[in-house]
């Protein structure tokens, strides 16, 4: 293999997984760590391969949930460390029509890896309130965010280089591919919401979704699964839990409010009346798009410049093949997914 060099602007869930993808090809990979990252480090990190909405799967899981499993237990050998958490996630229901939306899937041998057949216990299950009973959900997981970053990037600095500075647009040239100096074969940019200030790829919709998440504290709360109904419950160890999140489109404002709190603990209240302590309250920046796919590709002028970016709130499960997928049209001229080409948004200008 070719020692071709690689830059990553952006040292988050997509940078990481890029740069893993090309070390394991045996490419020299440099990420440029500007220290802030609005997004991976805050996110629950939860892996849902379904959509409770209308009870469908989630876009490729089929493809997404095997790659992942093997994906994140590597990194996890790789680094010596623990971030992946396979963890049932219980829906509560909501209403009589959508537990007869489960039933009827339930059945269906595509939803098979996903669902759990519907029980006694599960009608009945008491630890949350429960007016239409609930159903359990197979091949869901979390990443402990904080974990995965530390490790993760601890692991790519002993096999890369790791540049803790904030990037200079200016100090690069387009059409070379230099930064600083420096000559790379390519330069890729994952920089989640701070793509607008880039001077090639902030034409694209790259959108800024605010989140907010609480920390809880409860001795009362289950802790061997993850509970969802209008939010999401989700125990990370030693009596903590995460309740998250709430959505809001088209702003970077990173201050945590008192509507967001509100919102989220008057939602828990359709899950459980249980004691807690709010121990913390968080805000993230999701990088989505308007059609809610990943943008990416090459820049159509400067052909050493490329993008990965926008993977949005199912971000810590489609990253790990998708970025795989990236790599292998870098290095070896494979096909993309036309559902995440930056060509999607030419015809739309």
């Amino acid at each position: 293999m070719g020692k071709d060099n690689f830059l990553i602007v952006g040292a988050g869930l997509s940078g990481i997984t890029v740069a893993f993808h090309l070390i394991k090809k045996g490419k020299k990979v440099t990420i440029v760590n500007s220290g802030i990252n609005h997004s991976s480090l805050v996110a629950a990190g939860q892996i849902n391969p379904l959509v409770f909405r209308r009870m469908t799967k989630s876009w490729r899981v089929d493809d997404f949930i095997p790659y992942l499993n093997s994906f994140y237990k590597e990194l996890e050998a790789l680094t010596n460390a623990k971030f992946f958490i396979p963890i049932p996630i219980r829906r509560i229901f909501s209403s009589e029509h959508e537990k007869e939306l489960w039933l009827k899937k339930q059945q269906r041998v595509d939803f098979k890896s996903y669902m759990e057949i519907i029980n006694d216990k599960d009608e009945n299950y008491d630890l949350t309130i429960n007016e239409f009973g609930t159903g359990r959900i197979k091949n869901s997981s979390f990443i402990d965010a904080k974990s995965f970053l530390e490790n993760t990037l601890r692991w790519i600095s002993l096999n890369g280089d790791l540049i803790n500075e904030t990037f200079d647009y200016n100090s690069v040239n387009p059409l070379v591919g230099e930064y600083n100096g420096r000559t790379y074969d390519h330069i890729i940019f994952c920089e989640g919401s701070m793509n607008n200030n880039n001077p090639w790829f902030n034409n694209f919709p790259v959108e800024s979704t605010k989140g907010e998440v609480l920390t809880l504290y409860s001795k009362d709360f289950p802790k061997h699964e993850s509970l969802n109904r209008k939010c999401f419950l989700l125990p990370i160890g030693d009596d903590k839990f995460r309740l998250g999140a709430t959505y809001v489109w088209e702003t970077d404002n990173l201050r945590p409010t008192k509507e967001g709190r509100a919102e989220l603990l008057d939602k828990l209240n359709f899950l459980s009346k249980e004691k807690y302590e709010c121990i913390s309250h968080e805000v993230g920046i999701r990088p989505t798009s308007p059609d809610r796919r990943p943008i990416v590709g090459k820049h159509t002028e400067f052909s050493k410049l490329s993008i990965f970016n926008g993977l949005g709130t199912k971000g810590y499960m489609i990253a790990p093949l998708l970025a795989k997928e990236f790599v292998d049209y870098l290095t070896e001229g494979a096909k993309l997914d036309p559902e995440v080409r930056i060509e999607r948004f030419f015809n739309k200008r």
